[in-house]
């Protein structure tokens, strides 16, 4: 805890604006630009919302007018064996179902355990009667929506960062610049005096 405490301490003096005379102006254009980079990142908090409330409400849409209803096995479950003489079974099976509308419909299902014809198990069904899985719970729509938005804060946070280290790398190519011009003056100067 105290190396991040000491960490945060170090970047807050090294960019804060203290009218220091001894910060070139390359170092206040850097401190100007990591505050664009944190607001930045802040402002991408919105979009990021928005997104995750409409992922949200599209994952909710997806799982709107489906209904369990009861189907009846049309045939037995096929019969494996497993490993070890274990017997199993399930896979798709065509079964018969009404739904709430009145219509009887017939399809394939997954059937999870051996079954007989005339069984009854309980499945989901989109509007149009045809088996569908069933809607997202309140946890899966929350972590879809919550999964949205940290993507999105994620790809912002790495694009601005991105864009503030080449800002830095720009000023450090002037900054060397300068150094390079001051000893080559400096160079000159002690040439140049008598010894």
């Amino acid at each position: 805890m105290k190396l991040v405490i000491d960490g945060v301490t170090r970047l807050v003096r090294r960019y804060r604006p203290d009218g220091n005379p001894l910060r070139r102006r390359t170092d206040r254009w850097e401190s100007a630009g990591l505050v664009v980079a944190v607001l930045l990142i802040l402002l991408s908090l919105w979009p990021a919302t928005a997104a995750a409330r409409q992922a949200y409400a599209g994952a909710l849409a997806t799982g709107t007018g489906r209904q369990q209803v009861r189907a009846t096995l049309l045939a037995d479950t096929p019969v494996t064996t497993l490993s070890f003489g274990e017997v199993g079974g399930g896979g798709l099976v065509s079964a018969g179902w009404t739904t709430a509308s009145g219509r009887r419909h017939t399809g394939k299902v997954s059937v999870l355990s051996p079954a007989k014809a005339g069984a009854q198990l309980t499945i989901w069904v989109d509007r149009s009667g045809r088996p569908a899985p069933p809607p997202p719970s309140e946890a899966e729509l929350r972590i879809t929506a919550a999964a949205t938005a940290l993507m999105i804060l994620g790809v912002a946070a790495c694009l601005v960062l991105t864009l503030f280290a080449a800002f830095r790398h720009g000023l450090d190519r002037v900054r060397y610049r300068d150094w390079t011009v001051a000893w080559a003056l400096a160079d000159d100067h002690w040439r140049q005096s008598p010894s």
